[in-house]
């Protein structure tokens, strides 16, 4: 069986309690007006916590030219028995499927629906690593696997009736397990730029729990067409910085002895879409995510470690994903509870304001 087969099977043996497992993709349309993110999941309470083990399909659609729907997001839940490996090293939930190279699948709720038939290839040739060497082998609560990373996208996406041609659509495949979630993270993902066809950055700004001593680690993953950065590596990841300034924006800076960066990537917080993500035991939190993202990037360099930077170029993004995860709502982000299947309704003006409808802050 291939790696990126190996990598993709499930690690849930059917009796874990405590677990949750997840495969999820995202589909960026070159054009960047466009994206998809389809996820197949997993989910079993703790001991103690209530509720009952879940087979979940999540999807949304982004479309930023849209002013109607510029962003759609749903959730389709079933009974842990929908939930099925398959031989190929793929898995299905009712009827949505992933194997090696294609996904199907179809999400509809709140009048809304999301189909997709994509299939998918190029790439690399087996999982990739975007986190600091022997991070794997780290008693770590929760894993991931950057299974098909760099991939081109072809088939159609349907929503809400209106049918989308998919074509060379770059994106990525991932797959994720554990028994807690992270309490905060943010993550941003850019396989396309405009100066430099061979760019690819990818951020991920961790932190386990929100508690005085726990540190935040900020991974950066860039390539460019003149080599491949170091910065996701000891000890240059130590210097590395990620915030988040106001709602849908990220900053960051990075630097090993000769080469450093810093950027920013923004969205159009109206194509911000939210889900609340529930931990084993009990807590959720709070994931917003637009994946019609925008970002800049300046590169510096220098002979050696004790002389000035000065700029070498600049890297402008023509597609992009973004995600910020914590325990608080975003201001102006509607959410998807964790029982439900679609975005809350705006209230309409001159609504109560003693019960906001939850994530508008």
């Amino acid at each position: 069986m291939p790696s990126s087969e190996r990598a993709n099977l499930p690690r849930w043996n059917g009796h874990q309690r405590g677990f949750f497992e997840i495969w999820f993709l995202v589909v960026l349309d070159p054009g960047g007006d466009r994206a998809w993110w389809l996820r197949y999941t997993l989910f079993t309470p703790a001991p103690g916590s209530g509720g009952e083990p879940r087979a979940t399909m999540w999807a949304a659609a982004f479309d930023c030219a849209s002013k109607d729907r510029p962003a759609v997001a749903l959730k389709a839940i079933h009974p842990a028995t929908a939930f099925t490996a398959l031989p190929s090293g793929g898995v299905r939930i009712a009827d949505s499927e992933l194997t090696p190279g294609h996904c199907h699948g179809q999400v509809t709720s709140g009048g809304h629906a999301i189909a997709w038939d994509l299939r998918f290839q190029g790439g690399s040739s087996g999982p990739v690593r975007r986190e600091p060497r022997g991070t794997a082998l780290l008693p770590l609560p929760t894993h991931v696997t950057h299974v098909h990373d760099d991939v081109t996208f072809e088939g159609t996406v349907t929503v809400d009736g209106e049918r989308i041609d998919v074509k060379g659509a770059p994106g990525l495949q991932k797959h994720l397990w554990g028994h807690r979630r992270l309490e905060e993270l943010t993550w941003l993902y850019c396989p396309r730029f405009r100066e430099d066809e061979a760019a690819r950055l990818e951020i991920m700004a961790v932190r386990a729990k929100r508690k005085r001593g726990h540190p935040q680690l900020s991974p950066i993953y860039l390539r460019t067409r003149d080599a491949e950065h170091t910065f996701h590596e000891l000890p240059h990841v130590l210097l590395s910085s990620v915030t988040s300034p106001a709602s849908g924006e990220l900053t960051f800076r990075a630097a090993s002895a000769t080469v450093a960066m810093e950027g920013r990537a923004w969205c159009d917080p109206r194509t911000l879409v939210g889900y609340a993500y529930r931990d084993p035991t009990g807590w959720d939190v709070l994931v917003a995510q637009s994946d019609v993202a925008r970002c800049e990037v300046q590169l510096f360099s220098r002979p050696h470690p004790f002389a000035a930077w000065r700029p070498t170029r600049k890297l402008t993004s023509t597609v992009g994903a973004l995600e910020f995860h914590g325990p608080e709502p975003m201001p102006g982000v509607r959410y998807i509870p964790w029982d439900g299947t679609a975005l809350e309704a705006e209230e309409a003006p001159g609504d109560s304001e003693d019960e906001p409808a939850l994530g508008t802050g």
